[in-house]
């Protein structure tokens, strides 16, 4: 039958079901000849006119541009194509459906704004876009739909500021802007919404403050405007939301004190002011809204404890509060909080135990309290919270033992970062669902031979960082586990072979334990396995073949072990390797061209081996990939690390394909020829070391511009050329700067020391001419400045003072004149100053000692008149400056001393010297009964068989004049490498007695029974005699009570060694015997320390700095504090 046999809005009805043929299988009734268009599903007619149109119930979606012919149906009231899939535009002409009282288009893919045509819909009631694409502003027009109550545009791209004409709509009940991209403020003219129940303008990007009139909106219930950009306090008016249930405001930049107005809201459920800028205490008022259920207060700025009434909110069932300045003990009237479920504390500064009074949280499901200060024993009554699935309790100062925890459903155990001691209990298995058990970083002992074999769910233990021995057991090979780490821990043995027969593994960490043997081939078994540790242990061998059959290993480390041989080739089947570390091993050969394969590779660490050969044209093939976040280890992220080995030839120009490279380490080899043009590609680099090598060319040509380098280390080359004037243009990041032991000249630019961010300039033996100029028009940043062995010339003059930040100055060895500038002493953070071998003349500064920290200082060998200060301990104090105060001026001159007095001062000094020489003997004798406190250190094995002789001291020969001997305080000696191998029985590994960051140092016998200590030093630590010769001037003038004194030296072809010491106990303990007698000698150290060990490599001092650090803490003899110190003091000067 043909539609022109219908009348009213059948024909309508039928080109409708026409557009939509194609989707018949959807809305089969329509097509169905039996039922009438007015009893289609969906359709509602009054006699022959359609007043609903409602295909929302279709059980697919239509996927179908928007049918125009909606438009023809006039009298249309009901409206409601939700979830149709819908595309397009809506016609212009449905904005003229004057009989609309209700349309929802939500869950379409519609597009296009709301035009001001809008308004003719008056009969609105309801209007819902959710979840489409329109965009544009509101219109102000829509004001005129008096009759709305509700408005729901969540989920769409509108954007502008809010019409004020909204608060028009004084019917609407709920209004619903959330999820766009609206701006501007919230207009007050919303206040006008009295009736409103419901309004979430939240995920937007409103900003101003909350207005004042919200609080007109009495009946509203709820209220959302989290994640924005508001701003200011809460406005006290929210007291008047009486009626709210749910208020979340978190995710903003609000701020100020939560108003004590929000009490009146007793009838708030949830309550969420997360992630905002509050201040003050936790308000007790929020203990009055007695009916809330959920609370969250986390990241903010909080001070104080949680107040004790919280007990009274017995609704709580979820309370966060991570990270919000929280500090105190934890309430125990939380306890009365029964159906308190999820609580989280976490990373706040609560201190004390945990409260006996929440024992009675038997519906707590997750406690998290990590990252806080919370101390003594982990309660057992935990064991009563049966329902418990997670507890977070790392980062803390728990001590004691681990209670066994008989939780049923307890999955997740944190308890990692305590002081927790003793045998890890096998009852921790009987928690039957735990799947993941944290306990690294704490003081368990004992073996684990059978404490997890129970635990069936495992599948991540940590364990890294204990003191656990033994044998790894074989058992942990059937778990289900998934991760496990055993790092830093003191396991022995090898690897049990049961343990790469798991189908789960993914991640094996075994790093820093003394497991030995070799790595096996079975590991090949893991199909699994992504990431491999077993760095620093004493595995040996070569690397097995097999290696390259984990296909998913994406990080290995096998860094600090006794491996030798090559590379094998089957190591870079491995292509999704992103992180490769092989430092520090005995591998040897080149670097096989077939790590080409490795695509993903984005960190490289091959240092401290004997590789040789040139660096392949492919190494680049990795390096040019972003990292993924889960596939490798972020700290590590772009780093090529080849240093210490024996490469040689040019850098390949194929090294500007690395992009990704942030670190490129390259010193300690024997590589050649120019700095390449190619680096300059590198423009993510932040740390370039070429040290140590025999570059040549210039050392700073202007094509290295490289804007977010910071370190630049090229020292002891073979440079030349000189400090560029526009280098803080070239390099405006640069902090760390090194171009020592090269042959550069010229004079310094002044522009050099107008870079900002340089704390760390070392310009030391090179050839640099003219004055220095410090005319800084920037603050400085520099700390350390050593511009030593040069022929600077001219003098100083008062802009000196602008390097307010400097801590060491080495300025000896130039033609420096003039007078030292009267401002030096006002260098407050100085603790180093050389100024020895110049020129200077006039007296110097009687203030200079007015320094507090400074501990070393140099003026020998120049011109200067009446006193000059060899140190500041035994500085003469400036003579008393007469100053003429009014309120002084009435009082006459104290007479002169009489010569009576002059004696008697005279003798009384004499006599206090006399003492203290007597004492200092005294104080020498007892040193010699002193224990020798020895602390075990990774030794490196000689490859020299033991042998023996007698003779030493008859092969001596004066030391030639060119080094300069008059700076050295005993005579030096040099001395034949036939009479070291013999003193030290041919380097017998039984004479190592320590191992320094460039050598290993020996103990050597003389004849007569005088012990020695001879430092051979490492190949690529000094390469010509020149850096050699003043590296032993600079120890030679070091003259401490605590350092022992440089004898002689020998150079034998590339081998170098220096010879120290005097009695036995001044070659094993001098500097480790007696503790440091005050705070502020103990802070001095600890702040070289930090410097020794910071995260920047290249930041770190030279042996040579650390030393001069040390020069002058002075120690005493009180060897009950000595252990207080002694470990710290050991690393640190082995650093």
């Amino acid at each position: 039958m043909s539609s022109a046999t219908y009348s009213g809005d059948i024909p309508e009805l039928i080109t409708l079901r026409n557009s939509l043929s194609q989707k018949k299988n959807i809305i089969p009734s329509w097509f169905d000849a039996k039922i009438t268009p007015c009893n289609w599903s969906g359709i509602r007619c009054a006699s022959s006119t359609v007043y609903e149109i409602n295909l929302s119930c279709t059980p697919l979606p239509l996927d179908l541009p928007f049918p125009s012919s909606i438009t023809k149906f006039r009298n249309l009231k009901h409206l409601n194509l939700s979830n149709c899939a819908l595309t397009g535009h809506v016609p212009t002409s449905f904005w003229t459906l004057e009989h609309l009282e209700s349309l929802d288009l939500s869950g379409n893919r519609l597009v296009g704004i709301l035009p001001p045509a809008l308004s003719n819909l008056k009969l609105l009631k309801q209007i819902i876009l959710d979840g489409n694409s329109f965009s544009g502003s509101l219109p102000s027009t829509i004001g005129l739909l008096r009759n709305l109550t509700e408005l729901s545009v969540q989920g769409n791209s509108f954007s502008g500021i809010l019409p004020p004409e909204l608060g028009n709509l004084q019917n609407l009940l709920s209004l619903d802007l959330s999820l766009n991209d609206f701006s501007g403020n919230l207009p007050s003219s919303l206040g006008n919404l009295t009736k409103m129940l419901y309004f979430d303008a939240s995920q937007n990007r409103f900003t101003g403050s909350i207005f004042a009139s919200i609080g007109h909106l009495e009946r509203l219930i709820e209220l959302d405007i989290s994640s924005n950009l508001l701003s200011g306090p809460i406005p006290q008016e929210i007291g008047g939301l009486t009626s709210l249930k749910l208020l979340r405001l978190g995710n903003n930049s609000l701020d100020g004190k939560i108003p004590a107005s929000i009490a009146n809201l007793r009838e708030l459920e949830v309550l969420n002011i997360q992630n905002c800028r509050f201040t003050g205490n936790v308000p007790e008022e929020i203990s009055e809204l007695s009916s809330l259920t959920y609370l969250n207060i986390a990241q903010n700025s909080f001070h104080g404890e949680l107040p004790r009434s919280i007990g009274k909110l017995t609704d709580l069932v979820y309370l966060l509060a991570e990270n919000s300045g929280l500090s105190g003990n934890i309430p125990g009237e939380l306890g009365k909080c029964k159906k308190l479920k999820i609580l989280n504390l976490s990373y706040n500064s609560l201190s004390g135990p945990l409260p006996d009074g929440i024992v009675g949280l038997e519906s707590m499901t997750s406690l998290m309290l990590d990252s806080n200060w919370l101390s003594g024993p982990i309660p057992d009554w935990i064991s009563h919270w049966k329902l418990i699935e997670t507890i977070m309790l790392g980062k803390n100062l728990f001590n004691g033992s681990l209670p066994p925890l008989d939780l049923p459903a307890l999955t997740l155990l944190d308890v990692s970062s305590n002081m927790l001691s003793g045998v890890v209990p096998a009852e921790v298995c009987d928690a039957q669902s735990l799947s993941m058990l944290l306990l690294s970083d704490n003081g368990f002992s004992g073996t684990i031979n059978d404490t997890f074999i129970g635990c069936l769910s495992l599948t991540d233990l940590v364990l890294s960082e204990n003191q656990l021995f033994g044998e790894i057991p074989s058992y942990l090979g059937q778990l289900q586990l998934v991760t496990l780490e055993l790092s830093k821990n003191k396991f022995s043995g090898k690897i049990p072979d049961e343990l790469w027969k798991s189908q789960t593994l993914m991640e094996i960490s075994l790093g820093s334990n003394m497991l030995e043997g070799k790595i096996p081939a079975e590991l090949a078994k893991v199909s699994t396995l992504q990431r491999l540790q077993l760095d620093d242990n004493l595995f040996e061998g070569n690397i097995p073949n097999a290696i390259g059959e984990l296909k998913n290993l994406t990080n290995l480390s096998l860094h600090g072990n006794k491996l030798t041989g090559e590379i094998p080739p089957e190591l870079f089947n491995c292509m999704k390797l992103v992180s490769l570390d092989l430092g520090k091993n005995r591998f040897t050969g080149s670097i096989p061209n077939s790590i080409s394969q490795l695509k993903l590779l984005d960190n490289l660490v091959l240092s401290n081996n004997d590789f040789s050969g040139l660096i392949p044209e492919s190494i680049c093939s990795g390096f040019q990939k972003m990292p993924l976040p889960d596939s490798e280890f972020i700290q590590h992220y772009g780093m090529l690390d080849l240093s210490y080995n024996h490469f040689v030839g040019p850098i390949p120009a194929s090294i500007g394909h690395c992009i990704v490279v942030t670190e490129l380490l390259l010193q300690g080899n024997k590589f050649n020829g120019s700095i390449p043009h190619e680096l300059s590609d590198l423009v993510n680099l932040t740390l370039l070391d070429l040290s140590f090598n025999s570059f040549s060319g210039l050392a700073l040509p202007q094509f290295l511009a490289l804007r977010n380098l910071q370190g630049l280390i090229v020292s002891h080359n073979q440079l030349t050329g000189s400090i560029p004037e526009n280098l803080s243009l070239m390099m405006p990041s640069l902090a760390k700067l090194d171009l020592s032991g090269n042959h550069l000249s010229g004079p310094l630019p002044p522009s050099l020391f107008n870079i900002s961010s340089l704390t760390y300039l070392d310009i030391s033996l090179n050839s640099f001419t003219g004055p220095i100029s410090f005319h800084i028009t920037t603050i400085s940043s520099l700390l350390v400045l050593n511009a030593s062995n040069n022929h600077l010339s001219g003098q100083l003059g008062d802009s000196f003072s602008n390097l307010t930040s400097l801590s060491i100055l080495d300025l000896h060895n130039n033609s420096l004149s003039g007078s030292l500038p009267v401002s030096l002493p006002n260098l407050a953070a100085l603790t180093y100053l050389d100024f020895s071998v110049n020129n200077f003349q006039e007296s110097v500064p009687c203030n200079i000692c007015n320094i507090q920290g400074l501990a070393f200082i140099n003026l020998s060998a120049n011109k200067f008149r009446g006193y000059v200060p060899d140190s500041c301990s035994r500085a003469k104090p400036c003579p008393a400056v007469q100053t003429a105060f009014p309120s002084l001026q009435g009082y006459s001159h104290s007479p002169a001393l009489s010569q009576a007095s002059i004696w008697v001062i005279s003798l009384s000094a004499t006599f206090i010297f006399v003492v203290l020489l007597l004492s200092l003997v005294r104080w020498k004798m007892l040193r010699q009964e002193a224990l020798v406190l020895e602390k075990g250190k990774e030794k490196l094995v000689a490859t020299i068989e033991p042998a023996s002789t007698d003779e030493l001291l008859g092969k001596k020969h004066k030391e030639p004049l060119s080094i300069n001997i008059a700076t050295f305080e005993h005579s030096l000696l040099r001395l034949n490498a036939a009479d070291i191998l013999s003193a030290t029985d041919n380097f017998s590994k039984t004479c190592i007695i320590g191992e320094g960051g460039f050598g290993t140092v020996y103990k050597a016998s003389l004849p007569e029974g005088r012990m020695l200590a001879v430092k051979q030093l490492n190949g690529g630590h000094l390469h010509g005699d020149r850096e050699f010769l003043a590296e032993m001037e600079t120890i030679g003038k070091v003259n401490h009570e605590n350092l022992v004194p440089l004898l002689g030296y020998c150079v034998c072809e590339n081998e170098r060694w220096m010879i120290s010491g005097g009695r036995e106990e001044e070659v094993l303990d001098r500097c480790l015997l007696h503790a440091v007698s005050s705070t502020d000698q103990v802070l001095h150290v600890l702040n070289i320390a930090r410097f020794c060990t910071c995260d920047e490599p290249w930041r770190r001092p030279t042996m040579v700095e650390v030393v001069k650090s040390l020069m002058e803490i002075k120690t005493s003899i009180n060897m009950g504090k000595a252990s207080l110190i002694l470990n710290t003091l050991e690393e640190y000067l082995n650093c």
